[in-house]
């Protein structure tokens, strides 16, 4: 049977359309683009498509079946979907396989929708239900695969407004807490009250100047003003290192004296119903240090565990550091590749942060040989600090870098510039205050008094 006459919401058409895929760079971009994994019909489909998003981010090209079976060696069900994908390949013309794959999207989305409408009107809800499928059909009649389709401003101007309302309204009905600041008033003002869940926003600092403290800072103040629920992953240091300096933090004391145990009783009982009114939270999940091959399927794993325990996401994701993931395909890069594998870390982190509507904060380790040029302080760091990954900052919303010379440490200040902002202009320097010593990255008033 030829793939036009195949019934695209059929087995048979996905079998085919992975095979075309392997075939044909064009389709492959496309279904990587495209295919989300609650389309898919099983977990097997979904870990195939994991690798063809992996392969095609990285290379440009399809994955062979020799890349294909490498991967999956040892596991049986993804071994024997893989090999009936070459069951099912025929030299089938591009554009209708394409025309097809988006007849399927279309169904599958219209299955989606009816058993939602259904639930919807089990529980007495006709207005939302009703709303759906307006939605649907606004949706299904602009949605196209075509690369040569032309979508005209004027005539869409409506629908589109209406649609970007919807969204809004979606979100609010959600109950999703508004994720907007850095907590530092400089930043927060540039933001101007966007929303940062989706983004990836990178701190990058040379050795020592604080961007442990600034990961954490972000996550205790989240925490603290703004009843947000934070997951942090510590990939260098030890778990106690990490949940010592939270505590510290929480109660704005050095981490020091919470982990020798040096705090009276009375100030205990202050700071114990001080932290218990606190209403979001503070998860923290450590990797051995010898463990050197965490990756990034390994934080998006975390984050559905996260779910299960919990009943929700979180609304910040923390990664401390990025340099020490590889990316979800868990390859082993060469040293040449190094850069590949930075950046298909920063796109993996990118993706997951779309895909579960969570801000996503990493810290990344400045490369810098002289440290007289950091001592100048009319230098910053930017994106041609970021060791071999000097398109790293393309994947990230924001890259800010913290800057520091000797006569700023001794005194505790340093420089802000943010390098990268995709939504608020970028090339702005920052002087601001810390404070360390009470586990506090922004010293907010001390700050204001250096302006003056």
């Amino acid at each position: 049977m030829s793939p036009k006459e195949r019934n695209p919401l059929s087995a048979e058409f996905l079998y085919e359309l992975y095979a075309s895929a392997i075939r044909h760079e064009s389709i492959c971009a496309t279904l990587v683009s495209h295919m989300r994994k609650e389309y898919l019909p099983d977990r097997t489909f979904q870990k195939v498509q994991e690798v063809f998003i992996g392969h095609f981010r990285n290379y440009k090209t399809s994955p062979s079946y020799a890349v294909l079976s490498q991967v999956f060696s040892g596991d049986y069900d993804a071994i024997e979907l893989i090999n009936t994908f070459r069951e099912y390949e025929i030299d089938a013309n591009p554009e209708i396989v394409i025309d097809l794959f988006e007849s399927y999207i279309k169904g599958v989305e219209l299955q989606l929708v009816y058993t939602e409408v259904g639930k919807l009107y089990n529980q007495n809800q006709q207005k939302k239900a009703e709303e759906k499928l307006k939605t649907y059909a606004e949706w299904v009649s602009t949605f196209t695969l075509k690369t040569s389709s032309f979508i005209d401003v004027a005539k869409t101007f409506s629908l589109r407004f209406q649609k970007n309302r919807l969204k809004e309204e979606e979100l609010q009905y959600s109950g999703l807490k508004a994720v907007t600041r850095f907590y530092i008033d400089d930043l927060d003002a540039l933001n101007n009250g966007r929303s940062l869940r989706g983004q990836l926003s990178c701190f990058l600092a040379s050795t020592g100047v604080g961007k442990s403290h600034i990961a954490k800072y972000i996550g205790i103040r989240a925490n603290v003003d703004d009843g947000l629920h934070v997951l942090h992953f510590q990939l260098e240091g030890s778990e106690e290192e990490a949940l010592n300096a939270y505590s510290g933090g929480l109660i704005t004391k050095n981490a020091f004296y919470y982990e020798k145990g040096r705090i009276s009783d009375t100030e205990m009982k202050h700071f114990e119903a001080m932290v218990e009114r606190y209403a979001g939270s503070i998860m923290v999940r450590t990797f051995p240090r010898f463990n050197a091959r965490v990756s990034s399927l390994d934080i998006k794993n975390g984050i559905a565990e996260y779910r299960k325990i919990n009943g929700h996401n979180p609304d910040i994701v923390i990664v401390d550091s990025m340099d020490l993931l590889t990316d979800a395909s868990r390859r082993v890069w060469g040293a040449e590749h190094e850069r590949s594998k930075r950046i298909a870390v920063a796109n993996d982190l990118k993706d997951l942060a779309a895909d579960e509507n969570v801000w996503i904060v990493v810290t990344y380790q400045a490369t810098i040989e002289n440290r007289e040029w950091l001592n100048d302080e009319k230098n910053v760091l930017t994106e041609y600090n970021c060791s071999e990954a000097k398109g790293l900052a393309r994947p990230c919303t924001h890259l800010i870098s913290l800057n520091q010379s000797s006569a700023e440490r001794a005194v505790d200040e340093m420089r802000l510039h943010v390098a990268k902002s995709r939504f608020f202009r970028k090339g702005d320097t920052f002087k601001i205050a810390t404070d360390f010593d009470n586990e506090v990255f922004y010293d907010a008033v001390r700050t204001m008094s250096l302006r003056r």
